[in-house]
């Protein structure tokens, strides 16, 4: 160790100079959960003083203890760090560096003064470039570089540290579970911290990059395509050739070409980038993703798609996790030049937009995502296809899940792991294109000229947010859904088994839910939800500022929500970040500050209010039935509640599972009851309370719902004025439309996404699934069922106000 100290002092200044300290946890002492009263030691994989001197700089700004200083809490001193391997000064192979011996020490030191001690095992990382395939393999575990190798990635590699601490592991837990000689307790150390070391190699480092050569001639010659290409050489009578030359062609434009350099380049970029235009990236659950990696999981990452910010913010959060990057399923309408070779080599592979029909096309893709899938490689897509132009998420596309899934059946060892992503911003800078679209206008089409546009319109956009939300491990769904799912794995196929499609469906409906319960709320959202949900559209600050505090009070009511929704400061807070952005205008009315906002930012407004609206359309709905019905006993609201929410579950993917539905609504209703929003009369009926200010929170609450409730009655109306076997949905969706465009601006607020056709497509489907309509087999028209059409309306239509009830009347 007095080598060590003299070799401190010497490469101090340089180690200070050239090397960057990025910690993982960023705050060790909370992530790693340690035992403020229990000695810390640290187990390192090689004596590197390069690496001391960095978990030295780590320590002093963690307020954890110094490695150089030895434990001196009871007895004799000891040694506080510990070297696994000690490697050579130029060549030759690494050797074990006597770690037995300390570890031996620090075993004894526990018995005799009955304690405990928390190892912490150390993995620096001075480049997580993994190489490529085809290269030499190095074990950088059991055979870290020399010293003289170590000191020139310093030199060159040193702003691209990451430093990861591990555990704790606890000696005292060590010795409660090891069995035989002391001697076996050592060994026991030695193996827990190499497995550490060898797991966060997996997390940090992953699999070597593909050769993409390489890769388009494997996926050339398998069988399942050598298959597919025969059957299209078949069916259109062309030579085999021609047909694999178009095969290797959507091969070429859609594999990807990662490079960890470009990566670590784009990281490099976006950092001062993401300073500027935003007030802090908040992210949640990273954890989760870390404890699947190291399980050995095959991780499938489903974001939410909100705007083009979207790849550029997930993959910035990925690579400052220090988790391994994704191969990411892109449009290829983003396959132009310049962009287009700077995706592929951040790990973007470019697919149609729809490929249905197309059996060589479907073929050649799903082989090379289950290559992916079968050697180890995590993948990125968006479930709902493309961005939402309404805040809302969109009904998930089945198709990539589908493959997914028939990996897994083609004899994929790892399990796959679906990890929902929320992506919240607290402003987009695309919502007044898409406010534009919903309108009429055509979308514009990608380009480079769109790209420089792009980068004119970054400003300050607030704050944002990355939830990784609950995953899905698609072997335990299986088995929940389908108990003999593993009869149907057939190795090296895709089979599509009876039960896939309906499976398939299910799990996608899952994962949105998912996804929507690990969405963020903010103080835009929360005010922009306020606003919307008062009839003039105006509110003074200080009323502004109690409802959010409501919404707050709501939202921790909830059993369906992930932590990450809960905002962690009060409303007077969130409020004042939602001002910083300007949302809205500010009057002053007698001598009052007012928030006012104009029509155009009603319209943006309700675009965040779209966000999260489905963690309010469940208490929302209990407050109207109760307003509504005055009296009601705890059965009838569980009743009237079930009614109508299965829509509005279904059209915002609200995450409240049906086994948990009446619990659900019993738990809001007791926390209305114990708040005194709802008050009990005749000792078993509840009502609302007679206070105005209690009563007035629950009106704003209810009015939230009102334009879902508008469109169910809309969607009636429509179906009761077609002809049996004249209507399909095309001609549904117009229907409806065109009655919202009927309806007067007071009442729909002029929003255009108030008559989004996406909105009433869903709502279609939802009639379908619960027979209101019968679909016919032969041509997909509607047949009435005028019952259930008339229960609808006899449960939505009374919930609305009378003015809106007339307007309707008169559509």
């Amino acid at each position: 160790m007095n080598t060590l100290l003299l070799l401190r002092y010497l490469w101090y200044l340089p180690v200070r100079i050239f090397a960057s300290c990025n910690p993982r946890p960023l705050n060790p002492r909370e992530g790693l959960k340690l035992d403020a009263d229990t000695p810390v030691v640290y187990v390192m994989q090689s004596d590197s003083i390069s690496n001391l001197l960095t978990l030295e700089k780590l320590t002093r700004t963690s307020r954890l203890p110094n490695p150089f200083v030895p434990v001196t809490s009871l007895g004799d001193p000891l040694t506080r760090t510990v070297f696994m391997k000690k490697v050579p000064f130029i060549g030759g192979k690494a050797r074990d560096y006597g770690y037995q011996k300390v570890f031996r020490q620090w075993i004894d030191y526990c018995q005799e003064y009955h304690t405990d001690i928390q190892i912490v095992p150390v993995t620096i990382f001075w480049s997580r470039n993994p190489g490529h395939e085809g290269e030499p393999y190095r074990d950088t575990i059991n055979q870290p570089y020399s010293k003289l190798k170590k000191f020139f990635r310093i030199m060159f590699f040193g702003y691209d540290n990451l430093t990861v601490l591990s555990g704790p592991i606890r000696i005292s837990s060590i010795l409660e579970h090891r069995s035989g000689t002391d001697e076996d307790a050592t060994e026991s150390i030695a193996r827990a911290c190499r497995l550490h070391f060898e797991r966060r190699h997996n997390e940090i480092v992953g699999p070597k990059c593909l050769n993409r050569d390489h890769l388009i001639q494997d996926l050339l010659n398998s069988d399942y395509v050598k298959s597919a290409i025969r059957a299209r050489a078949d069916k259109t009578r062309r030579n085999y050739s021609e047909i694999e030359a178009e095969a290797y062609g959507m091969l070429n434009e859609m594999a990807a070409d990662y490079s960890y350099h470009t990566t670590r380049f784009f990281a490099a970029l976006l950092h001062p980038l993401w300073s500027k235009f935003y007030h802090g990236i908040n992210v949640f659950g990273a954890d989760r993703v870390r404890e699947l990696i190291s399980s050995g999981h095959e991780i499938v990452y489903i974001p939410c798609h909100r705007s083009h910010m979207d790849y550029l913010l997930l993959a910035y959060v990925l690579f400052s996790e220090g988790l391994v990057m994704p191969h990411v399923a892109a449009g290829n309408n983003l396959n132009f030049f310049p962009i287009n070779r700077f995706l592929r080599q951040c790990g973007a592979f470019f697919i149609r937009r729809k490929f249905k029909g197309d059996e060589l096309y479907t073929a050649v893709f799903r082989q090379y995502l289950y290559t992916l899938f079968n050697r180890g490689y995590s993948a990125e897509f968006y479930i709902e296809g493309g961005r939402s132009r309404t805040g809302r998420t969109l009904p998930p596309r089945t198709g990539i899940v589908a493959m997914a899934v028939q990996a897994q059946l083609s004899g994929i060892e790892r399990p796959i792991s679906f990890v929902p992503i929320y992506l919240g911003y607290e402003k987009v800078l695309e919502v007044s294109s898409y406010m534009k679209e919903l309108n009429g206008a055509k979308k514009a089409k990608e380009s480079p000229w769109q790209l420089l546009n792009f980068y004119k319109r970054l400003r300050y956009y607030g704050r944002g947010y990355v939830s990784f939300g609950e995953p899905i491990v698609l072997t335990t769904f299986l088995r929940e859904t389908v108990p003999d799912w593993r009869k149907y794995i057939t190795p090296g196929e895709f089979s599509r088994p009876a039960w896939l499609f309906d499976t398939v469906n299910a799990l996608s409906d899952e994962i949105v839910m998912r996804l929507n319960s690990s969405a963020t709320t903010n103080g835009l959202n929360l005010s922009a939800l306020a606003l919307l949900s008062v009839r003039e559209h105006r509110l003074p600050l200080a009323s502004l500022q109690n409802i959010i505090n409501f919404y707050i009070f709501i939202l921790k009511s909830s059993h369906s929500i992930s932590e990450s929704a809960l905002p962690r400061i009060p409303g007077q807070v969130l409020l004042q970040q939602a001002l910083e952005l300007k949302p809205f205008s500010i009057e002053e009315i007698n001598g009052e500050k007012w928030a006012v906002p104009s029509k155009k930012q009603i319209i943006y407004l309700s675009y965040f209010r779209n966000n999260i609206l489905h963690f309010f359309v469940l208490p929302a709905l209990i407050a109207t039935i109760v307003a509504v019905h005055r009296h009601l006993s705890m059965a009838d609201i569980v009743l009237h509640t079930r009614n109508v929410f299965y829509f509005l579950r279904h059209e915002l993917f609200a995450p409240v599972r049906e086994h948990v539905l009446d619990q659900t609504i019993r738990a809001y209703v007791k926390a209305f009851q114990l708040a005194e929003y709802f008050s009990i009369v005749d000792k078993s009926l509840y009502q609302v309370n007679p206070d105005p200010g209690k009563r007035a929170l629950l009106d704003i609450l209810s009015n939230s719902i009102h334009d879902n409730l508008m469109r169910y009655v809309i969607g009636v109306e429509a179906v009761k004025r077609s002809q049996n076997g004249t209507c399909d949905q095309n001609k549904f969706i117009e229907s409806c439309v065109r009655l919202c465009h009927r309806l007067p601006e007071e009442i729909t607020n002029n929003s255009p996404e108030f008559s989004d056709p996406i909105t009433f497509r869903v709502m279609s489907e939802t009639f379908v699934r619960h027979r209101y309509v019968y679909v016919s087999e032969i041509d997909g028209t509607y047949t009435k069922n005028p019952v259930k059409l008339q229960k609808l309306i006899n449960a939505a239509g009374p919930l609305l106000p009378e003015e809106i009830r007339k307007s309707l009347d008169n559509v």
